[in-house]
């Protein structure tokens, strides 16, 4: 039986993905957010517009709807920059996750495998002690253990999927998150590439199509072994070799690049898989490569002009 599925701030480049995964699986859908998410949904999905504290005024109604599982998206705190109302942004992210939790009978958080670990050449699991470094990051973690406290108070089932870095289909290139859509962006419209670091710095990044996949054959498991899993490929990449992978496929583009210095950046964050393809079974990963050669094919497609 397709469960219906609410999502919280569906209107991003991951919601999106999945919004689009979950109607081709035959699911219904219901998002909850400021925006109506981008993408050819017309009437496929439900949207409430609404905010943080608009949930009293729909809880009723959702209630009646008989909703099987939640996924939170949302986040109100800037990726790249310190947060100065950071309490107050933590508290309204606590006022909806606890309404939500009265309405559904499963709660998926998503939280960030790239921002909650720290800096290491090792590979991180799922029970290691969590050091973030920026806002960003500790916010997650400050919401993890409150989605847990929640779901043992309210007897609730719970995942926290901590995803490496998804690209692709749908990604802003204009935006200040995902590194591979930034260059992409930058070199298409001509401008400075500013990289932070020395360009050495290795991360671990999944094409969303990869990532979409993944969580959906997790999202399906009756009774899965843990409530805690990393989604990565587990490869490490470094930052010159994706620029010089996008590079190559962009050859008709005039690439200008400078390095700023940054010593507060992470050095290095790969996940480790073992616990997610150990509940999912093997799955074959797309190659950094063919991953970015599809964004691009893709971006050509929706544009309609040679890249």
């Amino acid at each position: 039986m397709n469960k219906r599925i609410l999502i919280l701030g569906g209107s991003g480049f991951i919601g999106v993905n999945l919004i689009d995964h979950f109607l081709n699986c035959g699911h219904e859908v219901i998002v909850y957010g400021r925006k109506h998410p981008l993408g050819e949904f017309n009437n496929k999905i439900t949207f409430l517009k609404a905010g943080f504290t608009d949930i009293s005024a729909h809880k009723k109604y959702l209630k009646s709807l008989n909703i099987d599982t939640a996924i939170y998206l949302i986040n109100n705190f800037p990726v790249n920059s310190n947060v100065p109302d950071f309490e107050m942004c933590l508290e309204l992210n606590k006022l909806l996750i606890n309404e939500v939790f009265d309405i559904v009978e499963r709660f998926i958080f998503f939280s960030s495998g790239g921002r909650v670990y720290k800096s290491s050449h090792k590979p991180h699991h799922e029970d290691e002690r969590l050091r973030a470094v920026c806002d960003y990051g500790k916010s997650k973690i400050y919401l993890e253990q409150f989605v847990i406290s929640c779901a043992y108070l309210k007897c609730k089932r719970f995942l926290i999927v901590r995803p490496s870095n998804p690209y692709g289909p749908h990604q802003i290139l204009t935006g200040n998150q995902g590194l591979i859509a930034i260059l992409l962006g930058r070199i298409m419209n001509g401008e400075m590439i500013q990289i932070w670091g020395s360009g050495n710095e290795i991360r671990d990044y999944i094409y969303i199509q990869d990532f979409v996949q993944i969580f959906y054959k997790l999202f399906c498991v009756e009774n899965p072994q843990f409530n805690i899993y990393n989604i990565g490929s587990g490869i490490g990449v470094s930052t010159k070799t994706i620029l010089s992978t996008v590079s190559q496929r962009l050859p008709n583009y005039i690439i200008q690049t400078e390095y700023i210095e940054n010593k507060k950046t992470i050095q290095s964050n790969i996940l480790c898989n073992k616990r997610i393809i150990g509940e999912i079974g093997n799955y074959h990963f797309t190659d950094v490569n063919s991953g970015i050669e599809q964004f691009i094919e893709w971006l050509h497609n929706i544009d309609n002009r040679k890249l």
